[in-house]
């Protein structure tokens, strides 16, 4: 989501290029007006002194800039991923001060009759956080839902390390996922600052078994997520850029 955001944002690569603007993971914000506490799973803020992401004991590095992350953890790109990424500007890890967007990532891959509320009391406490400890910080939900019919969930198969016996949960396809989808369109949303809820949610259809077969990307999809929705992966990302470069223009 960040490589796609820089490349739809002009102003957010030229904050990025300047020094301006470094990206926190797993950071911890305050909703001052309930006094609670949340990790965000990622924010861009504005920059104070550099720092790391990552690391171990075993010897894996410790990722200082956006783009080491795909590299010290494994993250497949592809060719045109990795050709779009080394045009822009290092997006360096920082220490975070103020936050100008936060980014709560959740998915619902199996047990959809658990994962609609789940979902829906776990990313409104993202936005009311985000909001109670910065309220002119953009406020981003993005859910991955599953499509598949069958799925091998870990939880059901923590000792079926060699496959056999292995144990897959069968769903109701496409009702479990527009189940899903339809309980994210109840989440509040705002149009303003000062308002409650999320600023922009977006939603990412995958068909992923889990059982080593590969992993598709089926959205946008004609029934449950057009691409007129506002749902929509690359509606997403525009209104996250158009939000940045009207909110943080001329900081």
């Amino acid at each position: 989501m960040t490589l796609d955001l820089m490349l739809a944002c002009p102003l957010l690569r030229e904050h990025v290029s300047t020094g301006k603007v470094s990206v926190g993971i797993n950071h911890e914000m305050s909703d001052f007006r309930n006094k609670k506490k949340k990790n965000l799973d990622l924010v861009l803020c504005r920059s104070t002194e550099s720092g790391t992401f990552g690391g171990s004991k075993s010897g894996r590095q410790a990722a200082r800039t956006f783009a080491e992350l795909a590299l010290i953890y494994g993250i497949a790109l592809t060719d045109h991923e990795r050709s779009l990424l080394d045009t822009l500007p290092p997006l360096k890890i920082g220490k975070v001060s103020s936050v100008l967007l936060a980014v709560e990532a959740k998915a619902a891959m199996t047990a959809f009759h658990k994962a609609r509320p789940r979902l829906k009391d776990e990313l409104t406490s993202s936005h009311q956080t985000i909001h109670g400890d910065t309220d002119e910080a953009i406020a981003a939900g993005l859910v991955m839902v599953n499509t598949a019919s069958e799925f091998v969930s870990p939880d059901m198969n923590k000792f079926t390390i060699d496959g056999t016996n292995t144990h897959v949960s069968f769903n109701v396809q496409p009702k479990c996922a527009q189940a899903v989808v339809e309980g994210l369109r109840e989440l509040q949303r705002r149009s303003k600052r000062g308002d409650e809820g999320f600023d922009g949610i977006g939603v990412i259809l995958l068909e992923c078994a889990n059982n080593g077969s590969p992993v598709k990307v089926t959205s946008p999809d004609p029934v449950l997520l057009p691409s007129n929705d506002d749902f929509d992966y690359s509606r997403f990302i525009h209104r996250l850029a158009q939000l940045y470069s009207n909110r943080f223009q001329g900081q």
